[in-house]
């Protein structure tokens, strides 16, 4: 077999992005040096990979057997890198960190304050988004790396970690009509205003927990988390971000019958998977994996 670590990337990017030309996009590479490492992987193996007779290339079904032993190679080859850069003395000159802004301030200053005393050299740079924005801004080459708290698992494009999980609190201002209510039901929650956080992508959050008939769209917590304070509308926001307020009486948590255990989504770590860090980047991603949002 004389297929390389380059052909296995072309064959994965070619089968997730669904053409020749898109997975050239996403290497930088010209859509005839895909193809032609395509070809030259289904030589190598004597294994058709695409039914190319459409307009776009079909994965065959050797191809989409061949494409999780290619996804897992390619991962180990990312650990095997890294592990490479780890035991020798290259640090990072430049890491760029994708982080969802509804991730906790108090760990990310935490986690800053440590990496610049460890990597004093690193020049850094942290870019905000939501939702699947982080995702996009690390396929792009625009992060190296993400902290992001997705509606679904990352795309299998990226390395991703599961790191912890993050309660929900469906919350109101104690002067809100809502707040007087013992038991709400979906019916309750429908003419009032829900505030839902919404990505520059569009993606927002899942239609069975969008109760109300004129919801805002916003790109913010810290807009939502202000607005709702102000009795605006109602929200679904992180229990670490209101639990004070709840028990100040300022924010009043809304007791839905339909709601049997606190709202929880996941957050993940995510990184491509052919990017090789330096010991400051090593650092960063172990680090990150400490996160508690409660």
């Amino acid at each position: 077999m004389n297929f390389s670590v380059d052909h296995l990337e072309s064959f994965v990017a070619a089968a997730e992005c669904g053409s020749f030309s898109a997975a050239g996009r996403r290497l930088q590479k010209a859509q005839s040096a895909v193809s032609t490492a395509v070809a030259n992987l289904e030589i190598d193996t004597g294994v058709q990979l695409f039914d190319r007779r459409g307009k776009y290339p079909v994965l065959t079904c050797e191809g989409e057997i061949l494409l999780r032993d290619a996804r897992i190679i390619l991962a180990r080859c990312s650990e095997f890198q890294n592990r490479a850069y780890a035991f020798g003395e290259e640090i990072d000159a430049r890491i760029c960190l994708g982080i969802d802004e509804i991730i906790p301030q108090n760990f990310l200053i935490d986690l800053l304050q440590q990496f610049n005393h460890q990597f004093p050299e690193t020049e850094l740079e942290i870019l905000y988004g939501t939702l699947k924005d982080i995702q996009t801004m690390v396929e792009q080459g625009r992060a190296d790396m993400g902290l992001l708290v997705p509606l679904t698992f990352p795309d299998q494009c990226v390395m991703s970690r599961l790191l912890t999980y993050m309660t929900f609190s469906p919350v109101v201002a104690a002067n809100h009509p809502l707040a007087e209510m013992k038991q709400i039901t979906p019916a309750d929650l429908s003419p009032y205003r829900q505030l839902v956080i919404t990505s520059r992508g569009g993606e927002r959050e899942l239609e069975e927990v969008i109760y109300s008939s004129r919801p805002w769209m916003i790109e913010s917590t810290v807009l939502i988390h202000d607005l709702v304070r102000k009795g605006v509308g109602y929200s679904f926001l992180p229990r670490y971000l209101v639990d004070g307020e709840i028990n100040a009486g300022t924010l009043v948590h809304l007791p839905l019958v339909m709601e049997k255990n606190a709202p929880q989504v996941s957050v993940f770590s995510i990184w491509p998977a052919a990017r090789s860090f330096g010991k400051a980047g090593q650092w960063l991603l172990e680090e990150l994996s400490t996160i508690e949002c409660g």
